[in-house]
């Protein structure tokens, strides 16, 4: 085992990344049981981004609550991460946070207020409020409220509720401090507006507030409630409805509340307790929502089927303006709904306006009934009737289930042929609607005249294609292993038309459809089709049921026994989907890529392959970024070589982020290529430790305007923003100012604001030459990310220095209280 810095350098050099980590964790702990971990911090914390990253992850596996303490602030990120989520567990004191504040930059500052508002930390985020808010103004100070006691938040919400922007976590930390301010603020809100921007801004913190608070939240919404359900109330009426049933109908069907066009829908877990509740006003509330379909049928089918026609029967007692059945007919028991089908086939006044609405309400009824009328529906002249017609045909002989109704029904379909597309995909998707188990074996003969006429079709689209599809999903999910071979042998035939049709296998999203354990059975009863088709070395219909079957794939030995077949003896393109398929499953995701690269070089330049050499197998990236090129099947000689992420390259050895970085400059040098590619490669390249800041500040006075506003761009996304900062204001005064000078935003948020004082203060006061929207960005910068107290200093300077001499026609500078706010 290493025991230096050396030893431990060179024990990592060949590994993935993965077991980098674990080795460098096993050290870290012997060492530490044995008191030598500090040399090794300490050699390491010397050495460059990689090594101290190492240093870091050490300290947090050997428990090093000093080194880390002091390293809560770094200004590398992936350091400085460590540190912080080693606070969390470690004896980190209370002192190195708050000397972590000193002069942080405001990321740094904001990932500090995560630790503190983690909690285990009060009386330091107490003693942080009152600093902060001296130094920093009351939003700094706010963002800590959450990691305080309920006593602090109470006597310190009232002045700093304007700046707090995590209400919800405020509320669920402090949920009383936060329910009383709440009261107090609607209380000198009368009504009307400012109100109902209250709500607006709030609703989700009350929201949070309901599983900790329901009957004061309740009684809140009775008081002060907003005129309209706000969506995040709606979401979390389910306390509520725990609380007081009776409360919550009484304020949703209030009078005084004001009903919007499109009031949210209830989560049917809310609906379903409202009625397991069973308040005596549930009949108010679906008198309430009968002008609001799908709430009131919602509600309905929250209910148990025996209790839903005593339901109705209340409704239309309470005083119901309009019949309340025929909307939720498809709801009912079949007696009940036979018995209201018949009687509003009674009363209807067959006027040709009422055909739809008569024939959609036959069709809930007996099919022997409605069969007549149905049939004429599907033959009427016009298209788009018989569009609609065709749906209600369907359902009806789906809902009778008898074998004399799906026949002629299925009769009536098999006459499609010579049918418009829209007519026929209607029909075929409402046939994909029935379930399965209502075809038999004598069927077939229908279906298959059925899909064979819509997959030939002249007209035929690709929504008449997935409606065949969805059918033939279903109806092999269902038959696959009960024995009726005919269905099976039927689905398994139209899915290979479909594949005929286009040319690619695709059994849409079968993992989806199969019960738990199917899948097997679906792969067993294809298997001899997958045999034959792969004596020819063709994987098509193998290469579409991995897709369709997605993660159940993966836990299929012989698929994926096959899918390794594919690898060895497949075309080009198979080798690449294959490939995609036989490394989907993580758990073996790194020992079959290390296969595929063994197997052929080149397949490292494929898209899942290289997604997994730069984040785990980073042993095998030496064959992608080496000197020579992988040539092969999938990169021939000469060709460019595609990069891996090189977002992940801080997971990298120092030698492959060199020659990541080498490859990137050399596309960004080639003016040969087009300017879009080389700025590209230049914004990928950012993210390298140490290398990617090099790159682009070589290329930020490049000749080319694209490449050249690229590479500044891409400054500070670079691991070192705060030492490009200088270099982003000193285009200030050019015309490469439009892209430096808001790219300096995000590199100020990262710099110490001393630094960035000094830095804001030549461009503000002038001592830099700057267009005048770089100076107004500079003032924003400067009220952003500076102290008040030294913002205000610094822009009242700027504002005397811009002031033209009397007699000077021109504006002033930017005021700077106006700058400050």
């Amino acid at each position: 085992m290493p025991t230096t810095a050396e030893q431990l350098l060179s024990a990592l050099e060949p590994l993935p990344f993965p077991a980098r980590l674990t080795l460098t964790a096993k050290t870290a702990r012997r060492l530490a049981d044995e008191g030598q971990l500090a040399p090794l911090l300490a050699d390491l914390d010397a050495r460059g981004p990689y090594e101290r990253r190492i240093a870091a992850l050490a300290a947090t596996a050997g428990r090093d609550a000093d080194y880390l303490a002091g390293r809560l602030a770094d200004l590398d990120p992936v350091v400085a991460g460590y540190a912080l989520r080693a606070a969390r567990v470690l004896s980190v004191p209370d002192e190195a946070v708050e000397a972590a504040y000193d002069d942080a930059p405001a990321a740094v500052r904001h990932r500090l207020a995560r630790l503190l508002a983690a909690g285990g930390r009060t009386a330091a985020a107490e003693r942080m409020v009152v600093r902060l808010r001296e130094e920093w103004g009351d939003g700094e100070a706010a963002r800590l409220l959450p990691a305080c006691s309920p006593a602090f938040v109470a006597e310190h919400l009232p002045e700093l509720a304007h700046a707090v922007d995590t209400w919800t976590r405020l509320a669920v930390r402090h949920p009383d401090p936060v329910l009383d301010h709440a009261e107090a603020a609607l209380a000198d809100r009368a009504g009307g507006r400012q109100r109902e921007n209250w709500w607006r801004l709030h609703a989700t913190a009350v929201a949070a507030l309901a599983p900790l608070r329901p009957l004061r939240v309740l009684t809140l919404l009775e008081r002060c409630g907003p005129d309209s359900l706000p969506s995040a109330l709606v979401r979390s009426l389910g306390p509520l409805v725990a609380a007081d049933a009776e409360r919550v109908i009484a304020w949703i069907t209030s009078p005084h509340r004001v009903e919007r066009r499109y009031e949210p829908l209830p989560p049917p877990g809310v609906l379903s307790r409202l009625v397991k509740a069973e308040p005596v006003s549930l009949p108010l509330l679906g008198r309430h929502w009968l002008r609001r379909d799908r709430h009131f049928a919602a509600l309905l089918k929250a209910m148990a089927p025996a209790r839903r026609p005593a339901f109705l029967d209340a409704v239309a007692t309470a005083g119901a303006h309009r019949e309340p059945t025929l909307a939720v007919l498809e709801l009912l028991p079949r007696e009940r709904r036979w018995e209201e089908v018949r009687r509003a086939a009674a009363a209807s006044t067959g006027e040709p306006s009422d055909w739809w609405d008569d024939l959609d309400t036959l069709a809930h009824g007996p099919f022997a009934e409605a069969r007549t009328a149905l049939l004429a529906a599907v033959r009427r002249p016009d298209a788009d009737e018989r569009e609609a017609a065709w749906p209600l045909l369907v359902a009806c002989a789906a809902r009778d289930g008898g074998r004399e109704a799906m026949g002629e029904m299925l009769e009536a379909a098999a006459r499609l042929r010579n049918e418009q597309e829209p007519v026929r995909t209607a029909a075929v998707g409402a046939l994909a609607e029935v379930h399965p188990r209502l075809f038999r074996s004598d069927d077939t003969a229908l279906l298959d005249r059925i899909a064979a006429d819509a997959l030939e079709a002249r007209d035929g689209s690709a929504r008449g294609r997935t409606t065949v599809r969805t059918l033939a999903e279903r109806v092999l999910a269902e038959h696959a292993a009960d024995g009726d071979a005919a269905l099976r042998d039927w689905a398994l035939r139209t899915l290979e038309r479909i594949a005929g049709r286009t040319g690619t296998p695709d059994f849409g999203p079968l993992h989806r459809v199969l019960r738990r354990g199917q899948e097997h059975e679906v792969f067993a009863a294809l298997r001899p089709w997958l045999d034959s088709a792969a004596e020819r070395a063709d994987f098509r219909l193998l290469l579409g049921l991995a897709r369709a079957l997605g993660p159940r794939a993966r836990k299929m030995p012989e698929l994926q026994s096959m899918l390794a077949v594919a690898l060895e003896r497949g075309d080009d393109e198979t080798f690449e989907a294959a490939a995609g398929l036989w490394t989907a499953a993580p758990a073996t995701r790194d020992e079959r890529v290390g296969r595929i690269v063994a197997l052929e070089p080149s397949a490292v330049v494929l898209g899942p392959l290289r997604r997994t050499l730069a984040l785990r197998r980073t042993d095998l990236l030496d064959t992608l970024l080496g000197d020579a090129p992988p040539c092969g099947r999938f990169l021939v000689r000469g060709a460019r070589r595609p990069l891996p992420d090189l977002s992940v390259s801080g997971r990298w050895l120092p030698r492959q982020q060199e020659a990541a970085a080498r490859l990137a400059g050399r596309t960004a040098a080639d003016v040969s290529l087009p300017l879009d590619e080389r700025a590209a490669a230049i914004r990928a390249a950012a993210p390298i430790p140490g290398l990617g800041h090099a790159l682009a500040m070589e290329h930020k006075d490049d000749p080319d305007v694209v490449v050249a506003e690229a590479a500044l761009g891409a400054l500070p996304w670079s691991d070192r923003p705060h030492d490009a900062l200088p270099a982003l204001l000193d285009e200030a005064g050019t015309d490469r100012a439009r892209v430096a000078v808001y790219a300096a935003g995000r590199a100020a948020r990262l710099t110490p604001p001393s630094r960035l004082r000094l830095l804001l203060l030549a461009l503000s006061a002038g001592a830099r030459p700057a267009k005048v929207t770089s100076r107004k960005e500079a003032a924003r910068l400067t009220a952003r990310f500076l102290p008040p107290r030294q913002a205000v200093d610094l822009l009242t300077r700027a504002f005397h220095s811009s002031v033209r001499p009397p007699g000077r026609s021109g504006r002033r500078g930017p005021r700077p209280a106006a700058a400050a706010r």
